[in-house]
């Protein structure tokens, strides 16, 4: 990728794995983006949101051809500004103006997500320590996410046509800096529920803060029934399976929760 940034940018440095680099001062991220009419449409929201909290985030960066997109990847340059994570909680409630996400798809999707995490287990039932613990793990967050699924059932039973308002929300925790928090990468459109589920999951959130949120904003019942169900629902373990990108530092982070 290297040689990529260098044609196509004129930008010669050492690329991080995780997409993150710096040149001079400046904080750039590389991602290839699977679906750019769906990311040029979260990228028009993304950048409301950051205009509603004061701050610039993320701009795209154009190749020297002036095109934004670059062989499916986008380049965003950070801009650094004084960051209020109240008044970032506070905007992120906001509701889009998209149809309603239904329970009941939320539901199979979830099955669906057990029943691959279960089919993981062979790839891992007779191999070393290391994999035992991967082992034990699945098991674990696949109770977890049986007992998520019960709950939506509760629901369903109330409402089987519940639905649930959309917004941007982060698609899965974020544990170290400002910058992974505001990328546009980290977004996608889903329930504010998952959105505060995950700033809860990445210490961003207290329960007081949210029990003011709560008491603040208006939420109906089922997203609140929701919540406890995101609450338990593993996505960021899952993620992890999925991707296989459980080294022993993730492992360990799953191990102590």
């Amino acid at each position: 990728m290297q040689d990529f940034l260098k044609m196509y940018y004129h930008i010669d440095c050492y690329l991080e794995t995780t997409g993150y680099f710096y040149v001079g001062q400046q904080l750039y991220y590389l991602s290839r983006i699977q679906d750019p009419q769906e990311f040029f449409n979260r990228y028009h929201y993304y950048r409301y949101l950051m205009h509603q909290c004061g701050i610039r985030g993320y701009e795209i960066v154009k190749n020297i051809y002036q095109e934004l997109l670059t062989q499916d990847y986008v380049l965003l340059l950070y801009q650094k500004d004084n960051f209020s994570r109240e008044q970032y909680i506070h905007q992120t409630m906001v509701i889009y103006p998209f149809p309603k996400l239904k329970v009941q798809q939320i539901k199979e999707q979830w099955i669906c997500k057990i029943d691959q995490a279960r089919e993981k287990v062979k790839d891992y039932a007779y191999s070393f320590k290391h994999d035992q613990d991967i082992l034990s793990l699945i098991y674990y967050y696949c109770g977890l996410a049986e007992n998520s699924i019960n709950i939506l059932n509760y629901l369903l039973q109330v409402d089987n046509q519940a639905s649930l308002p959309v917004s941007l929300s982060l698609s899965q925790p974020v544990f170290e800096y400002v910058y992974e928090l505001l990328n546009p990468c980290s977004y996608i459109f889903s329930t504010r529920m998952r959105h505060l589920s995950c700033l809860m999951k990445s210490q961003l959130l207290t329960y007081d803060q949210l029990q003011n949120l709560l008491e603040t904003h208006y939420f109906d019942v089922y997203e609140i029934i929701y919540f406890y169900a995101r609450m338990l629902y593993p996505s960021y373990f899952f993620e992890c399976l999925f991707q296989e990108s459980l080294d022993e530092k993730i492992i360990n982070f799953f191990i102590s929760n």
